[in-house]
């Protein structure tokens, strides 16, 4: 009896309640026409006496009675509709769990690859962030050292200035000429401070092996070892890189 819905309609049949209808029907028909069959090879039974008649001689005889015709054996019998139901669940879960299983791997396979991918991206990125900080890096320091070369060129002509204006202390040169050489010098000098040179300073300091050179070592009396006690020529640095160490004596 088919069950009936909330308004008394008829519920629809799932595709496994037809399949199974279907099923049923069919074996019906098989067998329907297997006892057809059956009942056409068999025939009516008929019943005969054998014939008794005189031979020549005048003895009787009786017709030799027809052998028995052999009954078809009866197929086995079809296994339950039940069995066959259970039978057919068991091979379609069986399916569906291959399937799933097939699933499950392939989409296991396809998270590492993306995992993978998504690694190889953010290592990309990584780099991509660093060579454009250090690029960055780079131009602001070109930008910062741009005038070192220029002023590094003209350390000899401070030197030479300075060398001028002791020579000419030395040498009693009329104070025009030396206030003149005097003027370029400092003209000369502030123009590179403004662009960011300056002198390290040496003379009374502790000997320090990144700005000064030491080129002569000499034992004062009451200075401690290892300070400068006299510079030779003098250092320079612009902004924070040392473009020439001060060349001194220490003490030792």
């Amino acid at each position: 009896m088919r069950q009936l819905t909330s308004n008394n309609q008829p519920r629809p049949r799932t595709a496994r309640e037809l399949r199974k209808m279907k099923q049923a029907e069919e074996r019906k028909r098989k067998a329907q026409e297997r006892q057809k069959t059956a009942a056409q090879d068999a025939g009516p039974e008929e019943t005969t006496e054998p014939v008794v008649g005189t031979e020549g001689n005048g003895t009787l005889h009786r017709d030799p009675e027809p052998e028995p015709t052999p009954l078809e054996e009866p197929s086995p019998a079809e296994a339950p509709p039940g069995e066959t139901d259970h039978e057919e669940d068991r091979a379609t879960a069986g399916s569906i769990a291959g399937g799933e299983e097939e699933w499950r791997q392939e989409a296991e396979k396809w998270k590492r690859e993306a995992e993978e991918n998504q690694e190889l991206v953010l290592r990309a990125r990584a780099d991509f962030e660093n060579l454009r900080r250090r690029a960055k890096k780079d131009q602001e320091e070109t930008a910062k050292y741009a005038a070192a070369s220029l002023a590094e060129s003209l350390l000899p002509v401070l030197d030479n200035l300075e060398r001028a204006l002791a020579a000419g202390e030395e040498s009693g040169e009329t104070d025009a000429l030396r206030q003149g050489v005097d003027m370029v010098y400092r003209q000369l000098l502030q123009v590179l401070s403004d662009k960011g040179l300056s002198v390290i300073e040496a003379e009374g300091r502790e000997f320090n092996p990144h700005e000064h050179t030491a080129v002569m070592e000499e034992e004062v009396a009451g200075v401690e070892p290892g300070m400068v006690v006299q510079e030779l020529q003098k250092g320079y640095r612009f902004k924070d890189r040392v473009l020439r160490p001060s060349m001194v004596k220490v003490s030792s």
